[in-house]
């Protein structure tokens, strides 16, 4: 298994993927796994979730440093995009945290080509 969580909110997509392209040569593509798990964008969920969201992007654009560098992402399009089998996504609500969604993803390495 290769976990990482509220890891790739941190980095830039060129390092996201390096760090997705590590993964897929550590993991065999049948039984292997990828864990996620990161801040998402909440428009779906609730007004206060949505309005959370924004101010947070905004934020990060203006000082990054004031969110701790993190923003929020979708995770699927980027597993999505590099040939990753998404076996389980899930968006949820942390109980001391109602305002900020994450998204938990379980996906295996692409299949050899």
């Amino acid at each position: 298994r290769f976990v990482s969580t509220y890891v790739l909110d941190l980095l830039s997509e060129r390092d996201m993927y390096a760090v997705l392209d590590s993964a897929e040569r550590a993991l065999d593509p049948e039984r292997g796994l990828l864990l996620l798990a990161g801040i998402t964008w909440g428009w779906r969920d609730s007004a206060r979730t949505a309005l959370t969201t924004l101010l947070w992007e905004a934020v990060y654009r203006v000082r990054p440093q004031t969110v701790g560098g993190c923003r929020p992402q979708r995770l699927r399009p980027y597993l999505e995009a590099k040939g990753w089998r998404v076996v389980r996504s899930q968006r949820t609500l942390p109980a001391g945290f109602p305002w900020m969604v994450s998204e938990v993803i379980a996906a295996r390495p692409p299949l050899p080509r």
